[in-house]
């Protein structure tokens, strides 16, 4: 024996270098995943917000003026948020269902605070009132949570087992989509029992076509991300 390394240091530096150099690309392949993620989002929130206003303008509610810029905000932030929250998931190696659900347990949440968030800023930016925070948000935030965390589990199976059918993804997202409008649109009715309020049937129908779109949109945005990683030879 000398008075170098023990037996065994060698090869412990190297174990270690190794688990460092795997921990560095895992989190280089979800940095690039999610800014992947993030620019498709962005447009699946910002046309899901045309498609709002279309719906609108279809069932004669008029031009919602500025008022729509406080949506446009929590629409896109809450689109980006939300699916970079899932599409970080899909770098895990194992487990990949239980990480996502986990992910979309928390993401849907928190997501839906910040989207909040950002639309009450930019409504009093502009002298509107802010939406406001009370037991409905919580409901709302506690059926993200529920949504998302069925969704993400859903999609790490499916990024798991490699599969990348556009149809899987979209008929994941419809039935998803369905049980959200539903639970979204019976709480709209709730609250509005609550107060002895009427709700019009316009925002009542905005509600429900924008819960079932969303989580089409996020499904199909992380089957792209699944796809061009596959078309660019990334594992």
């Amino acid at each position: 024996m000398t008075d170098m390394d023990p037996v065994g240091g060698g090869h412990a530096a190297i174990s270690d270098d190794y688990t460092e150099g795997i921990v560095g690309s895992i989190a280089a392949e979800a940095v690039r995943r999610a800014v992947m993620v993030a620019w498709m989002a962005v447009l699946l929130g910002i046309l899901v917000q045309l498609l709002m206003i279309a719906l609108n303008l279809g069932l004669g509610t008029g031009w919602p003026g500025v008022a729509v810029l406080g949506d446009v905000a929590q629409g896109v932030s809450w689109a980006v948020l939300v699916c970079i929250g899932l599409a970080v998931g899909t770098v895990a190696g194992r487990d990949r269902a239980l990480v996502m659900g986990l992910l979309g347990l928390v993401s849907g949440p928190v997501a839906w605070g910040l989207a909040k968030g950002a639309q009450r800023t930019v409504q009093s930016a502009m002298d509107l009132t802010p939406a406001g925070i009370d037991l409905f948000f919580y409901l709302v935030c506690a059926i993200k949570g529920v949504e998302y965390a069925a969704l993400g589990a859903v999609l790490g199976y499916l990024s798991q087992h490699e599969v990348t059918r556009i149809r899987s993804y979209f008929l994941l997202g419809v039935a998803v989509g369905v049980l959200a409008a539903g639970a979204m649109t019976g709480l709209s009715l709730w609250r509005a029992a609550q107060l002895g309020t009427a709700v019009a049937p316009a925002r009542l129908i905005g509600t429900a076509v924008n819960e079932f779109v969303f989580p089409i949109g996020c499904a199909l945005v992380i089957c792209m991300a699944l796809r061009m990683k596959r078309l660019v030879g990334l594992r």
